[in-house]
């Protein structure tokens, strides 16, 4: 049987709530009010409290062995699916799980806490060909348990959480296969579905017992006081109005009818059970019966009243005394929980430590080359099948390095005819072949700028021959038309080019203000002689 480790000990039962903390401690109960942020996180004074108020309660001395609790969370922030994995050992359903929860949640499973329960009968194995497992799976945002976890741990106590939702099924009597569970509080209610025993969907309802009140305070125009009176006084039928009475009772439905609407799409089965602090549960239950109609039976689960004592706090005594807890989903943070870091060994625990040390340094010189034999033994293995991949390696590295010294310089021609070309040039076509014809046809300004834009070519390195098969001015004179076609050098001349300045030259030119062309170096640049004045149409030219 699955007990969680405290079975033979003492164990707390806490609700923690909204807006309240309740704790049952044998015949003993804890009620205390919470104080939250906007973002649902307790205040700091809540947690210095509630600190203070446990230790006074539990009166646990220092010496004390730490105690066990079972912590019931509200439904706010937990998200429930049910899934459906291969069969695997407990190692594998581990990993599988952490690929499924990053998959179906909004987080990361580093984000959350969570926890599984298998569904279904326990005694069909869980291992074998085509075998399916089906997982409960819940799971909140890690600073929900820390937050608990460690106001708990300050007071010793290690804890274990789950859904108050859970616990709560646990205190309805012989429930049938699909049922459901709303617990109503005083602003805000819980919902959980169960079909065929198993929860399928829990749901936070933004209705509570005040709802009904304020409803009474609008159609009276009363104040919210008042309209409780009044609500008291129709219940206990002393109220002498019966048109009063009437509007109580409309203004009523009305409230419990908004109820049922947000909670008739989500039934499971023909019974409702209904539990909460309020004290006119069975009235509600009675009403609610009527609006949901179809015949639906909606039974009051009555608490006994006293301090810690909610549904869910004695549906964990129940299912702590019935199983050890094994019907319960407990929620846990992955990378160690703020309960398990808590516990301190006993001393005799680090006596046997030592002595395993001990044992253990010794032996292990003797040790390590048996057990690391089959580890040798494997990269062995692995290191002779390496091989057989050096080679695929290696003809793939000549058949890329091959593509990559065979492929035309297209880039690179383009790149240098755009360094070279001056302000004032345009282009009309451009053509280029694989064998290193190009063939260009624009118009500069002049004739000294087609002089230029040539030996700027000729100077990159690229091409071996240049030429100006055409020279023609415009009819307004104001540009010249040009045709040129150029021949670049075979593969065995361009492996020395550069046509990317070095970094260092890039930085010169930089701090000097001056950018230097890509292919032409600064002592060329001061060697070159200006150009000529513009010059008649040149021939087929070659450097």
């Amino acid at each position: 049987m699955k007990d969680f480790g405290f079975m033979n000990s003492r164990c707390l039962f806490i609700e923690i709530g909204q807006s309240s903390l309740q704790v049952l401690n044998g015949s003993d109960g804890l009620e205390l009010r919470l104080e939250r942020l906007e973002n649902g996180r307790l205040t700091g004074a809540c947690k210095e409290r509630l600190t203070r108020s446990l230790q006074g309660f539990l009166k646990r001395k220092s010496w004390h062995p730490r105690l066990r609790a079972l912590c019931a969370i509200g439904a706010r922030g937990v998200s429930l699916r049910q899934l459906t994995l291969p069969s695997s050992t407990k190692e594998e359903l581990h990993r599988l799980l952490l690929l499924q929860i990053e998959r179906e949640f909004p987080l990361l499973p580093d984000a959350l806490a969570w926890g599984y329960r298998r569904l279904g009968d326990p005694e069909l194995p869980r291992t074998g060909t085509g075998l399916k497992q089906e997982l409960l799976v819940a799971a909140v945002k890690k600073e929900v348990i820390e937050e608990y976890a460690e106001i708990l741990n300050e007071c010793g106590v290690n804890p274990l959480f789950t859904l108050s939702a859970l616990a709560r099924s646990c205190c309805c009597p012989q429930p049938p296969a699909s049922y459901v569970v709303l617990d109503v509080g005083s602003n805000q209610s819980e919902l959980i579905c169960c079909d065929n025993g198993t929860p399928t969907s829990i749901r936070v309802l933004p209705w509570g017992d005040e709802a009904v009140t304020r409803s009474i305070a609008d159609t009276l125009k009363v104040s919210h006081e008042r309209a409780g009176e009044l609500r008291i006084a129709s219940e206990q039928e002393s109220s002498t109005d019966e048109e009063m009475g009437q509007t109580i009772q409309n203004a009523t439905w009305t409230a419990v009818d908004l109820l049922a609407g947000a909670i008739k799409d989500n039934l499971a089965g023909q019974r409702l059970y209904l539990t909460g602090a309020i004290p006119r549960l069975g009235n509600m239950a009675t009403q609610l019966a009527r609006c949901l109609g179809d015949g639906l039976e909606c039974e009051a689960v009555e608490i006994a009243p006293g301090q810690g004592r909610s549904a869910a706090t004695l549906g964990l005594r129940k299912s702590y005394e019935q199983d050890g807890g094994s019907a319960l989903l407990i929620i846990q943070s992955r990378n160690g929980d703020a309960a398990v870091r808590g516990v301190r060994p006993a001393p005799w625990k680090w006596a046997a430590l030592a002595a395993t040390l001990a044992i253990g340094s010794l032996s292990f010189p003797y040790a390590e080359a048996v057990l690391l034999k089959p580890r040798l033994a494997r990269k062995l293995v692995e290191i002779r099948a390496s091989k057989g991949k050096l080679l695929m390696i290696d003809r793939e590295y000549r058949f890329l390095d091959y593509l990559k010294k065979s492929q035309p310089p297209y880039l690179d021609a383009v790149s240098i005819i755009a360094n070279a070309t001056s302000s004032g040039t345009r282009f009309d076509s451009l053509s280029m072949n694989r064998r290193g014809d190009v063939a260009l046809r624009g118009s500069m300004r002049d004739g000294q700028q087609v002089a230029d834009f040539r030996s700027k070519l000729i100077q990159s390195g690229l091409f071996s021959t240049v030429v100006i098969e055409e020279q023609t001015p415009t009819p307004d004179r104001q540009k010249v038309i040009v045709r040129i076609s150029a021949q670049w050098k075979p593969g065995s001349g361009r492996e020395s080019l550069s046509i990317e300045p070095p970094v260092s030259d890039l930085d010169k030119s930089k701090a000097g203000g001056k950018e230097e062309k890509p292919g032409v170096s600064r002592e060329k640049d001061a060697s070159t002689p200006a150009a000529p004045n513009p010059s008649p149409p040149l021939k087929d030219t070659k450097k």
